[in-house]
């Protein structure tokens, strides 16, 4: 089991979270939940890496989830999972909610599996890195000579959210890490701190 990741669902469905959690037997650390309210308690007592969020769970939807959780805990990687026809769905998601990533569901389980390894291997990859997005963006941003009023302007955020970035309280959203790559002439992966040999280039 890689004890480095720690993985909590909340979801509506008892099934999909077992169904999650024997996909990723002996492999990672999960815990699921139904109830929001007894899931965010435990997120309170114990550390995880990863939250996997059902937009709909019970009386609190993911965006109260999502709000209540962030003002205790900044640096949870959170995946909301959507269907079709929901309040606030894909990419608006990622522009609306502090979350860092989304997955649209399909009814095609193995789908979601793959996704969901795809997000631990790039967190547990980051985790192992000395480099963080905070640190290269700070040093981005002052090497094109800008302001965070200037990024701020260009993404369309306010300036303590790019402050928030570069501090490293929060992870820019993937359409902001995107817009900022393509800002700075550079990858999203060099952001992310995932190619730590472009610095010498």
């Amino acid at each position: 089991m890689n004890q480095g990741i720690k993985i909590i669902i909340i979801d509506d469905d008892e099934a999909l979270i077992e169904a999650i959690k024997d996909s990723f037997e002996d492999k990672y650390y999960i815990e699921g939940f139904t109830s929001s309210k007894e899931a965010i308690k435990q997120l309170q007592k114990k550390k995880f890496d990863i939250l996997l969020l059902d937009y709909y769970v019970d009386e609190m939807n993911g965006k109260a989830i999502v709000n209540e959780i962030r003002k205790t805990n900044k640096d949870l990687y959170i995946v909301l999972i959507t269907g079709y026809g929901e309040e606030i769905t894909g990419t608006e998601s990622l522009e609306k909610l502090n979350i860092q990533n989304y997955f649209e569901k399909s009814g095609d389980f193995k789908k979601l599996i793959t996704f969901i390894e795809g997000v631990i291997k790039s967190i547990d990859f980051f985790n192992n890195k000395s480099c963080t997005t905070a640190e290269r963006l700070k040093k981005l941003r002052k090497i094109n000579n800008l302001t965070q009023d200037d990024i701020a302007k260009y993404l369309g955020i306010g300036r303590t959210t790019v402050s928030q970035y570069e501090s490293g309280e929060t992870l820019p959203s993937t359409p902001n890490i995107i817009k900022l790559a393509k800002l700075y002439n550079v990858t999203t992966d060099y952001i992310l701190c995932y190619e730590l040999d472009v610095e010498k280039k």
